[in-house]
């Protein structure tokens, strides 16, 4: 029994049960959304992969010198988000491209496959027992860690739909429109990060609306903070992205919306409420094929291949113009409209006129702090524009509860650890508000309570 187990040890299987590994740790990330058909295909894909390269090591006779190689090479091309955001942490991301990473593949293969070489064919024996082991204890650990993110979450739903709330009222069941401005800091943050004097400020003020001197957010991340506000204020932490959008599709505020007779549009690139997403960015994976690509080779290389440029810039242009559409229909029950542009977020498409830029920042951490600041404060000025013109185009907006928000600070050119990531803009009207009680909100996620 103990021969037939190094036996079968002391071959490359790990070759394959990373593969098994791989897609078990993506499961785990979020169960529910596994999809067994999908699962057996993409190992069945990945085992025939490998099968195709041993066969042609076979052929031009280097298959002697084993194929610890490949599962290097799998880390590289599967883990490759993870990988460069790590050394981003270390070399100056200007280096770091996922271009570069076929030429770190290629140089590693290399070096491993001068090293198996000169190393004995015992040893290589010895080295796939190790890495088989190795594998089994991973995957192991990975189910363990999955099961745990099960119950830690099932808790966290029932913590969820236990909790006394204080009133939703909406005053006189007016409709309610919230434009939601991505990565827009508040005017505190603006002066100290960016040196710019916000004029939407002074223009709302005049329009008759309350505009935070300081709001915070419950997140720096887009999805946990939009999450955490249509769930209420939620302050238990979620497990990761997958769950956020989660309780982001199923949440309690558009529930109890529909329960006291609003409609909901939903302007977004998430499901909100069970309504579809608007249009499709593959950002926060919400199906099990992106949940299993995410963060890989492929899920960039598909991206180059099936997405249009400046798609981020047409989804913008798209809510524009809809969004026009949808506050003139007219309507027998009072509604919610929810809308998410990505402005001032990179990638700064679009100068302070509207104009397209010949060179948008696409990646803040690597282009020079002089050209961020000049592009994020000029995306951000015309976004202003935009959003004046969007509120003059809704009628009688003045009987309306109107809230303009960011989802969090500029999360640029600070440490990770400042607290202005998480300070973001705010402003709130509807007819009678009583400012001071506005006042006391310090979290944008508590503003569904201060609405009546």
């Amino acid at each position: 029994m103990g021969k037939t187990i190094n036996d079968w040890l002391s071959r490359p299987l790990y070759i394959y049960s990373f593969g098994l590994f791989f897609l078990i740790y993506k499961s785990s990330q979020y169960f529910p959304s596994f999809d067994l058909l999908l699962f057996i295909c993409f190992f069945v894909g990945y085992c025939l992969i490998n099968c195709g390269i041993i066969l042609i090591q076979k052929k031009a006779g280097f298959y002697k010198f084993g194929s610890c190689w490949l599962i290097f090479t799998w880390i590289l091309f599967l883990f490759s988000e993870q990988i460069i955001n790590y050394l981003n942490e270390y070399i100056d991301p200007a280096f770091v491209r996922f271009r570069y990473l076929f030429l770190v593949i290629i140089s590693i293969c290399l070096v491993i496959y001068l090293i198996c070489r000169k190393v004995d064919r015992q040893k290589i024996l010895i080295l796939n027992s190790i890495i088989n082991v190795f594998v089994f204890i991973l995957t192991v650990l990975t189910i363990t860690s999955g099961v745990k993110l099960v119950y830690w979450e099932r808790n966290h739903n029932i913590a969820l739909n236990n909790r006394r709330l204080p009133s939703l009222d909406i005053k006189n069941n007016n409709d309610v429109i919230w434009i939601l401005l991505d990565e827009y800091t508040d005017p505190a943050s603006l002066k100290s990060q960016f040196k710019y004097h916000d004029f939407l400020v002074d223009s709302l003020e005049m329009k008759g609306f309350f505009v935070f001197d300081k709001l915070k957010s419950q997140s720096s991340t887009t999805v946990y903070s939009i999450s955490s506000l249509f769930n209420l204020n939620d302050t238990i932490p979620i497990a990761n992205y997958s769950y956020a959008t989660h309780y982001l599709d199923e949440n309690i505020w558009i529930n109890h919306l529909h329960r006291i007779g609003y409609d909901f549009v939903n302007l977004d690139f998430l499901n909100i409420g069970g309504y579809p997403k608007f249009s499709y960015l593959r950002i926060f994976s919400d199906n099990y094929f992106d949940q299993i690509i995410s963060g890989s080779v492929f899920a960039s290389l598909l991206d180059n291949l099936t997405e249009e440029k400046n798609v981020i810039d047409i989804y913008n242009q798209k809510v524009i113009r809809v969004f026009k559409q949808k506050v003139n229909e007219k309507r027998n029950k009072p509604v919610f409209i929810w809308t998410h542009l990505m402005i001032p977020h990179e990638p700064f498409y679009r100068d302070a006129n509207g104009n397209m830029n010949k060179f948008p920042v696409l990646n803040v951490s690597t282009s020079p702090a002089s050209l961020i600041i000049k592009q994020y404060t000029e995306y951000l000025s015309y976004g202003n524009n935009v959003l004046l013109k969007m509120l003059n185009e809704i009628p009688n907006w003045k009987n309306k509860t109107i809230i303009i928000s960011g989802d969090h600070g500029a999360r640029m050119l600070i440490p990770d650890n400042d607290p202005r990531r998480k300070q973001t803009f705010g402003a709130i009207y509807y007819p009678g508000m009583d400012k001071k009680e506005l006042g006391k909100i310090e979290y944008m996620q508590q503003i569904p309570f201060h609405l009546h």
